[in-house]
């Protein structure tokens, strides 16, 4: 699928972390010296350092309701002109309602507003890009919130903890994200392809403890093939960023920056340069927070520029992953409009015992 988004603008970005961040060492390699050795493997094959951990009671929404509060905030945006909150995760509060009831309430917004969970990992920002802004479009609605975000370094499984679990685990961060989206005349047009193919559906699953599989106990939550995920990446991201610079005619000199899923830094690095991305325009915030999922992003937006006013910047962001689905956004965005890195250990007391 292709469209180009006319008239809509991407008038804000916000990352929201808990205050906890700890090395791998500090989690992990400090328990054996089999440990040490395998955390320090991991972290030059993927690049993570360490990761913001949420807290026994924080959950995504907390996250991205920090973002979004805080860009609303920031942008002195009248809530009640929010007509579209479109919740993006794999780890969602509740089995129903879907979350993004929920952060309509704590935001404030108004009835007239379109409020809904999509269930999208990888792909998710970039894919969600074309949703919200399909629906401003072919509306009377004036702004959009995206919202973001993952919290798969919370360890939820109570089962055996395995070498291999132990990997899965280290490789993710907790994070949560906000982009605000307007409408404007002015707006340059945001160009994205997205694609899907259902037929690997399980080369990334969490297979057990839902309604195909509820009562099965696992030691490992995430079944993931990695050499599968590893050619899918490598082949597919560098297929349709090249394909979105031959249909709009650009090379890489005319972005400022290459904005990749920080899936691992192998990937990151390889994607660079089959695309001819140097180090320094291919960003990257996975040495500080790890694989944050559809938040991974936004969030290295904000890692980058969160603290840098100076002028627009062209951007090619590409997000692939669990699905398996990618998709590639061409787009501009004013830098003064990412906001610093932002960090919360508020929560929601929903009232509910555990």
């Amino acid at each position: 699928m292709e469209s180009v988004i006319k008239g809509i603008k991407i008038c804000g970005i916000a990352s929201a972390v808990p205050n906890k961040w700890l090395s791998l060492d500090e989690q992990f390699g400090n328990r054996s010296e089999e440990d040490a050795n395998m955390v320090k493997k991991f972290t030059k094959s993927t690049g993570v350092e360490g990761r913001y951990l949420v807290s026994e009671k924080q959950t995504t929404s907390d996250l991205c309701f920090a973002a979004a509060n805080k860009l609303l905030n920031e942008k002195g945006v009248d809530r009640n002109k929010i007509g579209v909150l479109v919740f993006i995760s794999q780890t969602e509060d509740y089995r129903s309602p879907a979350t993004a009831m929920v952060l309509h309430y704590k935001l404030g917004l108004s009835n007239n507003c379109l409020a809904f969970d999509v269930n999208l990992g990888c792909s998710g920002f970039t894919h969600g890009l074309e949703i919200v802004s399909s629906i401003l479009l072919n509306s009377d609605l004036e702004y959009a919130l995206l919202l973001c975000g993952d919290t798969s370094a919370r360890y939820r499984n109570p089962y055996t903890e395995t070498r291999e679990s132990k990997i899965d685990k280290m490789l993710f961060g907790d994070c949560g994200t906000a982009t605000l989206l307007k409408k404007d005349k002015d707006a340059k047009d945001i160009s994205i392809m997205m694609h899907t193919d259902g037929s690997k559906y399980n080369v990334i699953i969490v297979p057990y403890e839902w309604y195909r599989h509820p009562n099965v106990n696992s030691s490992k939550e995430v079944f993931m093939d990695g050499l599968e995920v590893y050619n899918f990446s490598t082949i597919e991201a560098p297929k349709v960023i090249m394909q979105m610079m031959k249909k709009n005619s650009t090379t890489i000199n005319d972005y400022d920056c290459l904005v990749l899923h920080q899936a691992n830094k192998l990937i990151i690095d390889r994607i660079g340069k089959a695309v001819g991305f140097d180090d320094n325009k291919n960003l990257k915030s996975i040495e500080k927070y790890g694989n944050t999922s559809s938040a991974s992003i936004p969030t290295t937006l904000v890692y980058s520029y969160g603290n840098d006013d100076s002028g627009v910047i062209r951007c090619m962001l590409c997000g692939f992953g669990v699905g398996l689905s990618w998709s590639a956004v061409d787009c501009f965005i004013d830098k003064k409009d990412i906001i610093p890195q932002i960090f919360t250990d508020e929560y929601h007391d929903d009232g509910y015992n555990d």
